[in-house]
């Protein structure tokens, strides 16, 4: 392969540096590379701009030549091994990547929040392992995307995809902390979908600073301060009688399904009769698009029963969580336990004491189911079967035991083996 810079001599004083690369008969192209220097100061026999050049920049832009010429040669073996195709405006397009110059409409070809906005834009067509991106996790980018936005208008600066490094890391992590006044568990969501638009930038073929795989480009998080319901409180939520209050009951009903399947609450709200094979719930979730098989649990069968084989009444999420806060205050589950909840004046979680029954939201049911089986003795394996988690860390996080619970199922496990 063969790379030459050249001028073509005019009338004018100034003339622009073009570049000529090829490649046997693969390839043959040439463009300008947007250098203009003064005929006089090129040496055609050096390609360079010769030693005694008027201008300032000389060693600037000789070094830029260099570049080029590098960049070139590289991105055509690159390119030509990996089978992609070598277009007719390949070396244009090229030399245009390497100086970072797009037009208003290729803007997402080197900037970081142009690129996330188209990928967010195309979302509803891509596909994660096989499978269409679910709505939640694009309207999970989308948030991040008006994050992004919001933080490139403080700092005033618009980043390319080499600027995602640790500076942006550390500005972004105290912009959203000290601005957006998000959580540690809030901002480490954010970090984690900044790491896949790296990730998805790198296999659409740009150039990404490599440091967002730094082991210190990380997501923060706190250990959260989530409860559970255990056996005893559930039996005492599906023995209560409501039935003088329709809402309630029902608002229960598809509680004690929720406790019992371990489903999302996207999930268990939806759950109906075609759902049921064999005393068995088949569903395939909405967020993660699995198909899990879970047992009917006796108080569920109760509950149909009860129903004469009918499925509680459909309510919306909103609903739900009022309902069930409700009925937990009735049955008595007042016992006070540090946790965090929405104060509506100002929006954000806030960590305290609070009755038990002011902390229970849909989230309660997945955790809960979790970590009875888990004190039950089931091995996490199977549970995960059950849950639909994909990995033990991430199924780990569900376990809201106490340490004293732990220590029964320690010594009861130690029992067994002695017995």
């Amino acid at each position: 392969m063969n790379l030459k810079f050249f001028i073509v001599e005019g009338k004018k004083k100034y003339t622009s540096i073009h570049v000529r690369f090829w490649d046997s008969k693969r390839i043959d192209q040439k463009t300008k590379t947007g250098i203009t220097v003064s005929a006089d100061d090129w040496s055609s026999s050096k390609q360079r701009l010769k030693p005694k050049a008027t201008t300032t920049n000389r060693d600037f832009l000789n070094h830029q030549l260099e570049q080029v010429e590098r960049y070139v040669i590289d991105k055509y073996n690159l390119d030509y091994n990996s089978k992609k195709f070598i277009s007719e405006k390949w070396l244009k397009e090229t030399i245009e990547n390497f100086f970072g110059r797009v037009t208003e409409d290729n803007n997402y070809k080197i900037y970081f929040v142009d690129w996330v906005e188209l990928f967010v834009k195309e979302a509803p067509k891509r596909m994660y392992n096989g499978k269409p991106i679910a709505e939640r996790t694009i309207k999970n980018y989308t948030t991040t995307l008006n994050k992004l936005k919001a933080f490139e208008k403080v700092q005033n600066h618009k980043y390319r995809f080499e600027d995602i490094d640790l500076n942006f890391h550390r500005d972004f992590i105290h912009y959203s902390s000290t601005v957006e006044k998000l959580n540690n568990n809030s901002i480490g969501s954010l970090i984690t979908r900044i790491k896949t638009f790296c990730s998805n930038i790198e296999l659409d073929g740009y150039s990404i600073n490599p440091k967002y795989k730094h082991r210190d480009f990380k997501a923060p998080s706190n250990e959260t301060k989530d409860i559970y319901l255990n056996e005893e409180e559930i039996n005492k939520i599906a023995k209560h009688d409501f039935s003088d209050k329709e809402s309630l009951d029902n608002a229960r009903d598809l509680f004690i399904i929720g406790l019992r399947t371990g489903l999302r609450v996207s999930d268990f709200l939806r759950i109906g009769k075609e759902n049921v094979i064999d005393n068995i719930i088949n569903i395939t979730t909405q967020k993660t698009n699995q198909n899990l098989y879970i047992p009917i649990h006796p108080q569920f069968q109760e509950v149909l029963n009860k129903r004469n084989g009918e499925f509680p009444r459909e309510i919306s999420d909103q609903k739900f969580n009022l309902y069930i806060k409700t009925a937990c205050e009735e049955v008595g589950l007042k016992e006070m336990v540090f946790g965090a909840k929405i104060n509506p004046e100002t929006n954000r979680k806030e960590f305290k004491i609070y009755p038990k029954h002011e902390l229970v939201t849909s989230h309660i049911c997945r955790r809960s189911f979790a970590t009875n089986l888990f004190l039950a003795g089931f091995d996490n394996s199977t549970i995960m079967k059950a849950t639909g988690h994909q990995s033990e860390a991430q199924f780990l996080k569900y376990i809201k035991a106490s340490q004293t619970e732990h220590l029964q199922k320690i010594s009861a496990y130690w029992e067994n083996n002695k017995k």
